[in-house]
């Protein structure tokens, strides 16, 4: 994710929550899209921070469903790119 599409700057950061898997942990989601007045479109973030950017472990990154948002909790802001370390 570390190249946005135009041309335009890579997201720094994005809005995150916690929310249940159904497979006996969580996902960590971000909102999509508001579909009703409770449902909403959510993506899951599955990687690490780098240096250069988002680096997405496969499993589940980009994964999107929908959910009710009072089943989100948790929420903060998750860096979409991690200081150089020297």
């Amino acid at each position: 994710m570390s190249a946005a599409p135009f041309g335009r700057p890579a997201r720094r950061h994005v809005t995150v929550y916690d929310t249940p898997s159904q497979l006996g942990g969580s996902f960590t989601v971000s909102i999509v899209e508001t579909l009703a007045e409770n449902a909403v479109k959510v993506r899951v973030w599955y990687g690490r921070a780098t240096a250069q950017g988002w680096e997405a472990w496969k499993d589940w990154d980009g994964y999107t469903f929908q959910t009710n948002r009072a089943a989100l909790c948790n929420e903060r802001t998750m860096p979409l790119f991690r200081a150089d370390r020297s």
